[in-house]
């Protein structure tokens, strides 16, 4: 029995929908990321054979296991245990000890049973559901999960170099890397996102009821559970807004909104002035430059970014810029500025290194 302290890795073993499926035999190119998480974690090898050997016995399908779905599962197991045991009666075997065996050996299988049912229902019962948006159920990448809980706003980075600004109390999740034909994240809160274009593999925001499918673009997403609304507003490019309450889906543009009334079911567009929804500053803030100093610059992207950015400003001291950097991603933005300033940048989460050579 594993101690109580890795119950909730055990659990989030469970609730993973790639290592069920790797756990299931259906992904086997996954077995060296599964070893290294027994590695990097205490007990982690113990916690992911108990887990695998729950994933097989007991097959999930659902985020949330009923209480009539595991009584349904521990009556199956009763009666095929009990048709072993008429079998085995059935023999009448003359020996004592064999048959003594065999009785504890159906005895045995029951009680694993049992036991496998009784740890998913605890599991399970007591845990609030992982939220299973489409494609998340067949991602073959591990999630990451990120949340801010401390700053106003903070930077997150996917792995296709798209950028998000997570607002306070915003959690964001997403694959290690973007496999097949699709990107796909999923939001709670707020957040605004600076999408790195790529046709051939489409970006997706599952944000409570509503889907946002993004053609290359930066946007604002408002999606907070308990309030009644759920807002995606467009700063530049095209977002489709849709939902499965609600038809048919609309097409925003640059200073357009879409709004889901969840009481209602209703999907409705509106014009805005400004794509200001969630009141940070890269919501309304214009990176065009005209012989500005360097170091204006990098204030500029820190502050809109919620990054720290660390350069040597003697050496750049006398650096200026000048350029219109538009709604790219932020690493996007820091390859033109150090390719104007022949310098180079160093990303680490949320802080970011600049080195280069004096200006002349």
């Amino acid at each position: 029995m594993l101690p109580e302290r890795s119950d909730h890795l055990l659990q989030s073993l469970l609730e993973n929908p790639a290592f069920r499926s790797w756990a299931q035999g259906q992904c086997p190119a996954d077995d060296a990321v599964w070893k290294q998480w027994a590695l990097a974690h205490e007990n982690g090898s113990e916690i992911l054979r108990e887990a695998a050997g729950i994933a097989r016995a007991v097959p999930v399908r659902d985020a949330h296991l009923t209480d009539e779905y595991i009584n349904q599962r521990i009556s199956d197991a009763l009666q095929i245990a009990r048709r072993q045991e008429q079998r085995h009666e059935n023999r009448k075997r003359d020996a004592f000890f064999p048959m003594f065996l065999s009785r504890w050996n159906v005895a045995a299988s029951l009680l694993i049973v049992a036991g496998l049912c009784f740890a998913i229902f605890r599991i399970y019962h007591h845990t609030k559901p992982l939220a299973t948006a489409p494609g998340m159920e067949n991602s073959r990448s591990p999630f990451i999960e990120v949340s801010n809980m401390e700053r106003a706003f903070k930077y997150v980075q996917l792995p296709d170099g798209s950028s998000v600004v997570l607002h306070r109390s915003g959690t964001l999740k997403y694959p290690q890397a973007f496999n097949g034909t699709k990107r796909e994240v999923y939001l709670t809160g707020e957040a605004f996102f600076e999408v790195t274009k790529n046709p051939d593999q489409p970006f997706f925001v599952y944000a409570g009821e509503v889907t946002a499918k993004v053609h290359g673009t930066s946007f604002s997403i408002k999606a907070i559970a308990d309030e009644k609304e759920i807002t995606v507003a467009v700063k530049t490019g095209k977002v489709s807004v849709f939902t499965e309450k609600a038809s048919p889906a609309l097409l925003l543009t640059c200073n357009q909104q879409a709004t889901f009334e969840r009481a209602h079911a209703k999907l409705v567009r509106s014009a805005l002035k400004s794509p200001v929804l969630l009141n940070i500053p890269i919501e309304n803030q214009e990176f065009t430059y005209s012989e500005t100093p360097a170091a204006e610059v990098f204030e500029a992207l820190g502050k809109a970014y919620g990054v720290n950015i660390a350069f040597d400003r003697p050496s750049l001291a006398h650096c200026s810029i000048t350029a219109t950097l538009g709604d790219e991603p932020l690493e996007n933005k820091l390859k033109w500025l150090c390719t104007i300033l022949e310098a180079r940048y160093t990303i680490a989460q949320d802080s970011i290194t600049i080195t280069g050579n004096p200006c002349n």
